[in-house]
């Protein structure tokens, strides 16, 4: 308990901006707009950040942290390569999920067919509660020009650049659009031979066809 009310005290600000979004078939129209939120701002801090932050807070020395998280990040990839799950205290837990690409039948299925398809995050209950506390704060008028296919395929090569999937929940993230719109980006880049579909259902996601998505 005291280590939540540290936590929710830490809390601090989030800046989001609205998108409202009036032309999506079914989903929105004139009358029933539908809106879309998301952070702006938001920057990516490096471990030398978090070692700065870390050694500022404590009497261990900023090359100590950082060997620390070196050595931590080393230890989850080899932990996750053995099919292992990592726990990170009150951060959460880190497991690997898996992908037989389309195959349809078990006895089809061979090693070679089995791939990682990404790296699972479950946030922990004190970082949920934690993240709950947060304040928001509006950064600016409510935007409804929706993204090109141009400006989206330029955002989804950034993902790509990291990743090897895509799924339509990333999508609504990284284009900053409804549920309705990624599905229309992700059928678009799929009939343009851009996108090609792996899973079935829930468990379904997209891969970049070579020579697409800077790939």
């Amino acid at each position: 308990m005291a280590t939540n009310k540290m936590m929710r005290k830490e809390a601090g600000t989030i800046a989001y901006q609205l998108r409202e979004i009036k032309d999506l078939g079914r989903e929105a129209n004139e009358e029933n707009p539908s809106v879309a939120v998301s952070v702006v701002g938001g920057r990516t801090v490096t471990a030398d950040e978090l070692a700065k932050e870390i050694a500022a807070s404590c009497t261990i020395k900023e090359a100590d942290v950082a060997g620390v998280l070196k050595a931590l990040s080393l230890r989850v990839q080899r932990t996750l390569l053995n099919g292992d799950r990592v726990e990170l205290g009150e951060i959460g837990t880190f497991s690997v999920t898996l992908t037989c690409g389309n195959k349809h039948r078990a006895d089809k299925v061979t090693s070679r067919d089995v791939k990682v398809s990404r790296i699972a995050f479950a946030p922990s209950k004190e970082l949920t509660h934690a993240m709950r506390g947060a304040t928001m704060k509006s950064a600016g008028p409510v935007r409804t020009k929706l993204l090109t296919l141009e400006e989206a395929e330029e955002r989804l090569a950034t993902h790509f650049a990291t990743h090897t999937e895509l799924y339509r929940s990333e999508v609504e993230s990284i284009c900053e659009c409804t549920r309705y719109r990624a599905m229309q980006l992700i059928e678009a880049f799929v009939k343009a031979g851009k996108l090609c579909a792996v899973g079935r259902k829930n468990g379904r996601h997209y891969v970049a066809v070579a020579g697409s998505f800077g790939k």
